[in-house]
């Protein structure tokens, strides 16, 4: 067998045609590497105001495509020789030092990189032009880890987050991963925050060290974390305050003596203590460099307040009940006893309206309660109405989880088609939740919202009959990509009971946030030339935003929905269209063009933030 294979193998090797092809595989094969006959690219061409040229070139391609332009952008941004090539008083004896020393530089900065055995060769210097080629070499890779732990983190028990288990597990540097310096300051900060947002707000990076081995290309990373002692909050001290009492802050203060620290606990102190709308400046800090006893450090609440009273006037319009003047008045300390009255007056050119409510603070048990009332005129659709209420509400619970009840007394002028006015009355009571988890409060893009209410009024001596009315709403929000974004919108409405139910509580679609190319509350029940409040609600949207800019995006939707006087008869009408969205800094705005399939007609739309 062996004598045969011998044989053959001298015959192939004299063989003039097997020589020819085997020159022809080993240039195939050769071809087929990554650098074989690659030529460098050029990376940056340095040259400005002055004569001078210097042309830096990429010999190899690196592991990691995304690196030449960061490569690129390192070198645009911190090359000293920028500044040089502005100056027009540069002479070729210090040109000549500048493209001498540019070696060094280039390698300092893609050692930041996690190129540490680069290598910068100067191809050619004339009098004007210099070329450089820079050959990246093997990227660095993490090949060990060491995370050394002191402080009182090491006798907590294991369930007392941060733990060391949970910060190792979650080290963004991990062995095999590559290692530029942008990584490493990222991960001992992503580490070290960990440990400061909870429990060891006076934790500390002992000492750090990335021991590179350029011959391997290989980078062991040491760390020790010293996390001091695990702190509680103490005690609470208010500055500043002169016209209201500190159980103002107290009473919305979520956090009690003995807690563990937590950072984001100070912010939703802070956040709730501006919310009130007393104060111009809120800032809240914990005194964790200066612990009382049991490692205790206590809380300062600094405040400055906005004056107590203010006067503003308004002008606006809106697509859905025209132009507008407001006059607004404001007492942030009624009766000195940090009551906030907001009244106003809103003339429209089809809603008219006087309105005053008057909010008490928030009570040690966390309620809010609240005193309103009003007077409103509406004219749309030939149905003038004529409202009185006069109720107080209820509320408790956080920003995602609210809740309220209330009591309300109505009375109601109603004239249809100019005809004869008739008068309704309904004393209720009110039920109402909102749940709300959105990744942003202001601009969402993922999350949703969904509120619900149930008014019911069980007396017939105070009301013309004994009616139940209930709502719900829910908003969804959801990134389809990138830069695309689904946004969608469901409504429903039902009232059961008594046939004399004031039109108040009937309910009409159409409008900016109903039913977009339908005119303001036009969707109903029709009574000759007018339109009435139905019986039933259902109303709906698909939206779909593509952003063509951070801030700028184009918008397709539609929308379905109407009211009814039962739900035999409802017959949903449909609108569709385009339109543009900017992200405001006061939340989304919308601008929308829609053609209402039912009415033949297109109609100009406008929103203004997000609607809870």
């Amino acid at each position: 067998m062996t004598k045969d294979l011998t044989t053959h193998t001298s015959t192939y090797g004299k063989n003039p045609l097997a020589i020819y092809i085997q020159i022809i595989l080993y240039l195939c094969c050769f071809s087929l590497s990554p650098s074989a006959f690659a030529e460098p690219i050029t990376l940056i061409t340095l040259k400005k105001s002055s004569p001078y040229q210097a042309v830096i070139k990429l010999d190899i391609v690196p592991e990691d495509k995304n690196d030449a332009s960061e490569i690129r952008d390192l070198l645009k941004q911190h090359l000293s020789i920028h500044e040089a090539l502005d100056n027009t008083r540069l002479n070729q004896s210090e040109w000549l030092r500048l493209i001498r020393s540019l070696p060094k530089e280039i390698n300092a900065l893609l050692a930041t990189l996690g190129y540490f055995s680069a290598s910068v060769t100067i191809n050619s210097v004339g009098t004007k032009d210099a070329e450089l080629t820079i050959d990246l070499n093997q990227k660095s890779k993490v090949s060990a880890v060491n995370l050394n732990f002191i402080g009182e983190i090491r006798t907590e028990k294991n369930n007392q987050s941060p733990t060391v288990s949970s910060l190792t597990e979650n080290w963004l540097l991990p062995k095999g991963a590559f290692f530029y310096q942008e990584a490493w300051s990222q991960a001992k900060g992503e580490l070290l925050s960990s440990l400061l947002a909870k429990r060891y707000p006076n934790a500390k990076i002992q000492s750090s060290q990335a021991k590179v081995n350029p011959n391997t290309n290989e980078v062991a990373l040491d760390l020790t974390i010293n996390s001091g002692p695990s702190v509680r909050f103490g005690e609470i001290r208010i500055e500043g305050l002169t016209h209201y009492q500190e159980n103002l802050i107290h009473n919305i203060n979520p956090i009690k003596s003995g807690d563990v620290y937590n950072q984001s606990q100070l912010f939703l102190l802070q956040s709730s203590v501006q919310e009130t709308g007393k104060f111009s400046r809120v800032d809240v800090s914990a005194k964790t460099q200066q612990l009382a006893s049991n490692q205790l450090a206590d809380i300062v609440v600094s405040v400055r307040e906005l004056e107590q009273k203010r006067v503003s006037v308004g002008v606006g319009a809106s697509t859905n009940t025209g132009a507008r003047i407001v006059f607004d008045y404001t007492d942030l300390n009624l009766f000195e006893r940090g009551l906030l009255w907001k009244s106003s007056l809103r003339l429209e050119q089809r809603l008219q309206a006087a309105t005053s409510s008057i909010n008490f603070i928030t009570d040690a048990r966390g309620y809010r309660d609240s005193i309103n009332n009003n007077l409103i005129r509406t004219d749309i659709e030939g149905q003038v109405t004529t409202a009185i209420n006069n109720g107080v509400k209820r509320t408790w619970g956080n920003r995602n989880f609210e809740q309220f009840v209330g009591a309300n007394l109505l009375y109601e002028f109603l004239t249809i088609d100019n005809d004869s006015t008739e008068f309704n009355k309904a004393a209720t009571f009110a039920y109402g939740l909102s749940l709300r988890k959105l990744d942003n409060d202001l601009i969402p893009t993922k999350g949703a919202i969904f509120s619900s209410q149930l008014q019911f009024a069980p007396f017939e001596s105070l009301s013309d009959g004994r009616f139940v009315q209930s709502q719900a709403k829910i908003q969804a929000f959801y990134p389809l990509g990138k830069n695309t974004q689904f946004l969608g919108r469901l409504e429903a409405g039902i009232v059961a009971g008594s046939e004399n139910v004031p039109a108040t509580y009937l309910f009409r679609a159409g409008g900016d946030q109903s039913v977009r190319g339908y005119g303001f509350q036009t969707l109903g029940v029709k009574q000759g030339d007018a339109v009435l409040g139905g019986r039933v609600l259902l109303t709906g949207s698909t939206e779909l935003i593509q952003w063509l800019t951070p801030a700028w995006g184009a918008a397709a939707f539609i929308d379905f929905g109407n009211a009814a006087d039962a739900w035999r008869n409802y017959e949903p009408v449909y609108g569709y269209g385009l339109g543009a969205r900017w992200k405001s800094p006061v939340g989304p705005v919308g601008v929308d063009v829609a053609y209402g399939e039912d009415t033949k007609d297109y109609r100009l739309h406008f929103n203004l933030g997000v609607s809870f």
